[in-house]
């Protein structure tokens, strides 16, 4: 009896390995990792000028930066792959 409660002790120990591996395996090739990003006031994310989601660490404060926009800045045009704030855009 004590044979059958460690192999199913162990099965059940390699089973939850192999789905958190799996798991972490799985996650670490989706186009977007779980992280928060910026939204609009109407629940949409903010896009940058790429197309890419802003998130709310890091990349957000280099694109502002970059970009010389007001920290939080939600509402912006892009041109040529730079963001400008509406009616800044250069005229073409």
């Amino acid at each position: 009896m004590k044979y059958a409660q460690k192999v199913l002790f162990s099965s059940a120990m390699v089973s939850m390995l192999l789905f958190t591996a799996c798991s972490d395996f799985a996650n670490a090739f989706s186009p977007m990792p779980r992280q928060k990003v910026l939204k609009h006031p109407n629940g949409n994310s903010v896009q940058d000028c790429g197309g890419g989601a802003l998130p709310i660490r890091g990349d957000a404060e280099s694109f502002w930066r970059k970009n010389n926009l007001p920290k939080g800045t939600t509402e912006f045009v892009c041109v040529d792959g730079k963001a400008y704030l509406p009616g800044q855009e250069p005229k073409k």
